[in-house]
This record gives structure tokens, C-alpha cells and sequence, in this order.
């Protein structure tokens, strides 16, 4: 975990997102991104922005390739398609579970589930194909 604790204080967005991790597993990671009234999207439903799911959701999959290619510097973004699923609510935390696809040399595929309880439906689901190397 000190790993990614390690990689996220490299990467300025993560920082100002605040994104923290929870735990570290074989291929992948969990994070949380706390809530704050900055992140808000729609505050009638008093939603997360999607643009704030999204980024988290990358900055996410970045530090997992990162962690798992061991490089320093944040990888080349190839492709990022996101589904969103429903709204997020701004007044729980958001935490997103990785997953390394492909471990290439010149290529890696990651992704990304984003949910707000461990029982409830995902609010949005990310894959994505980095350059690294």
C-alpha cells in the first residue's frame, strides 16, 4: 500500500482530488475520494460531477499502472471509455476498485469500477489502454 500512497503524492491531480488508498490487492487497488461540496454537479440531487468521477476514476487506473510497471512518471493515456450508471450522491464517499487487464511492455489495459457502498450497484464502470515505457 505504501506503494500507492508513494505514487499518488507524485501525481498533482491526485493531490488536489485529495483521492486516498484503502487497500492493495494482486491486481489492482481501492481509493476513496472523499466528499465535498467542490465535486458537486448538480446540487438539486447533490450528485458528484461526472467530470470528478471520471478524472478519479483515471488518476486511479494511472497509479496502478504506475505501481505495477514501476515507472515514475504518470503513463501516456491511449483510450478511456466510461459508462456512468447512475448518480453518485455528493454526501458519501466514492471509492473505485482497479484491475490490471494486460501487463505489456509497451501497453497496459486497466479498469475501473466506481461504486459508493460495497452492497449497492456501480455508479460508473472505465477501461482504459496506457502507454508506458
Amino acid at each position: 500500500m505504501q506503494d500507492y500512497k508513494a505514487i499518488i503524492e507524485v501525481v498533482p491531480y491526485a493531490l488536489q482530488l485529495g483521492m486516498q488508498v484503502i487497500d492493495s490487492h494482486d491486481d489492482g487497488a481501492l481509493f476513496e475520494l472523499a466528499p465535498a461540496d467542490r465535486f458537486i454537479g448538480n446540487p438539486m440531487l447533490r450528485a458528484f460531477h461526472g467530470g470528478i468521477i471520471c478524472s478519479f476514476m483515471g488518476c486511479s487506473m494511472a497509479a496502478t499502472v504506475m505501481r505495477f510497471t514501476k515507472t515514475q512518471l504518470p503513463p501516456s493515456l491511449i483510450t478511456q471509455t466510461t459508462s456512468f450508471l447512475r448518480s453518485a450522491s455528493a454526501d458519501l464517499p466514492i471509492r473505485v476498485r482497479t484491475e490490471m487487464t494486460k501487463t505489456g511492455m509497451r501497453v497496459c489495459g486497466v479498469s475501473a469500477r466506481a461504486f459508493q457502498k460495497e452492497d449497492e450497484a456501480h455508479v460508473a464502470k472505465c477501461s482504459s489502454l496506457y502507454r508506458v515505457g
